[in-house]
């Protein structure tokens, strides 16, 4: 690990954001006036409706672009030595103190227009739940100011001197080629958007091939839930790489607007190796961290895209060895079958029923020989989904999520494997657990085993992981464990600071 140095000086400074702001805010609201003003003027009848119609969207349109360039003008960023400072004072004077010890992040984001105009946007996270989904406070700059002011905050945040042209020259610890990314974006998505995605195309090129034209809706839904997740996955991760210097971590990525996100490793509350079904056909995996303050519009810090399962173990044993530790698969126990099996046992009876309720509803209120081959083929497929299909399903996913499932705890973290056709490994925190809770339904007592609930903050605010079907004492192991690190002192809350 390199050793440890002083961080720069920082210095006190206000800065107002880039110009460029203000003029891209302005063309957005006069299209979008311009559009609603057409709309309104072709919708309407007489000249004096229309008349009145664009002085009230000119006025509008004043006021929006006044207060634009006011706001502007009177929002300010202050860095002093301890704090940034942001100040907004238009109709009402908003004052914010952000501490740099409360930062997870100052993150970068370069759009089009950013690398039209020679700017860069500083995105400035709080380690919190609130918001957590979104920056505190956005500063766009100059390239060079918003460099030497990013490397100045970083400073202050990690304890150690960061300069971004050093930074471009880290070799990445993981080799990511774009074809890696395109095939994260398709198979990395969970198997449920995946299946919803491949339902809504077949039906619409089924009801084309059948003559009833295809389905606009099933379309729309397949760009929906894969297309565009996919094409954002990629324009998003394009061009990765990932390194750790000291303590800290830094994600670059991005083929039309550039990211670099940079965390400490003691903001991070919990690993994940994710495994969707798609991918773990392909022997593949991908690696995620919760780190709280980080998270944004494309979901929580990834660390690594789809890869060989081999690689990707590799890699968290190199970046995150602080939570990782060697599993000695400890599976759910036999008595765990039943209690698992049962819960998709039910649900598969309920559209059993429900599948022959309509069934026989149908059958009483339209005679067979008025159905015509449509009607045949659709109530076949309806009926076969609810009785064969998802029944199906939902005891294949039962099968595989007992045999997936495993629990084991390691000296500072635990380890969670949870899924049926999607899997995924969890090392979480012990200090950085909030509750855990076990419970145990009426099955589960009676063979002895409960299923744990552990309660932390995320990414994206607060959230709970529950473990798979085990002896209860076990999983109250971890409750133990949690509350006994505080009574000794191993917890100590100064070290996540």
């Amino acid at each position: 690990m390199d050793e440890e140095v002083q961080p720069i000086e920082l210095e006190s400074g206000v800065y107002k954001n880039h110009y460029t702001i203000v003029v891209q805010s302005i063309l957005t609201q006069i299209i979008t006036i311009g559009i609603v003003t057409m709309v309104g003027l072709f919708s309407g009848n007489g000249v004096e409706f229309r008349s009145t119609w664009l002085m009230v969207m000119f006025v509008i349109g004043a006021i929006s672009v006044f207060m634009t360039i006011r706001i502007w003008m009177k929002t300010t960023y202050t860095f002093g030595p301890t704090e940034i400072t942001v100040v907004r004072d238009t109709l009402f004077k908003n004052k914010v103190s952000i501490q740099y010890s409360r930062l997870a992040s100052v993150n970068v984001k370069k759009t089009l227009v950013n690398h039209i105009f020679g700017t860069t946007m500083l995105l400035f996270n709080v380690n919190s739940s609130v918001n957590s989904a979104s920056a505190e406070a956005t500063l766009t700059l100059p390239d060079a100011e918003a460099n030497r002011l990013r490397e100045m905050v970083s400073a202050r945040i990690f304890q150690r001197e960061m300069v971004v042209e050093d930074e471009k020259n880290e070799e990445t610890l993981v080799k990511i080629t774009n074809a890696d990314v395109i095939l994260h974006g398709f198979f990395g998505q969970p198997t449920t958007s995946s299946l919803i995605g491949l339902a809504s195309l077949t039906y619409s090129i089924v009801t084309m091939f059948i003559g009833e034209g295809v389905s606009i809706v099933g379309l729309l839904i397949f760009a929906v839930s894969s297309i565009i997740p996919w094409i954002r996955t990629i324009l998003r991760y394009y061009n990765y790489r990932i390194y750790r210097v000291g303590d800290t971590i830094t994600v670059e990525s991005g083929l039309i607007n550039k990211y670099r996100s940079s965390f400490n490793i003691k903001k991070v509350n919990s690993v994940r190796i994710r495994e969707p079904l798609l991918a773990r056909l392909l022997g593949k995996s991908l690696l995620e961290a919760e780190v709280v303050g980080l998270a944004d519009t494309e979901g929580l810090p990834l660390l690594c895209p789809l890869k060989g399962k081999d690689i990707v173990d590799d890699l968290a044993g190199k970046l995150v060895p602080e939570f990782v530790f060697e599993s000695g698969h400890h599976t759910q126990p036999k008595q765990s079958f039943i209690p698992t099996i049962s819960n998709r046992a039910l649900w598969s009876l309920a559209f059993i029923i429900t599948g022959g309720v309509l069934f026989l509803y149908i059958c009483a209120n339209y005679p067979l020989d008025s159905w015509n081959d449509l009607d045949r083929y659709v109530i076949i497929v309806v009926e076969t989904i609810l009785v064969v299909i998802i029944p199906l399903l939902f005891m294949i996913h039962g099968y595989l999520a007992h045999n997936n499932r495993e629990f084991e705890m390691g000296e500072e973290t635990f380890m969670l494997i949870t899924g049926g056709y999607d899997r995924q490994k969890e090392y979480i925190r012990y200090d950085k657990t909030q509750i855990v809770r076990v419970s145990s339904d009426i099955i589960q007592r009676r063979f002895g085993v409960g299923r744990c609930s552990v309660s932390l903050m995320s990414s994206k605010g607060a959230t709970a992981i529950n473990s798979g079907i085990f002896p209860i004492d076990e999983l109250e192991r971890v409750g133990t464990e949690v509350m006994d690190r505080i009574r000794d002192g191993r917890y100590d809350y100064r070290k996540y600071q």
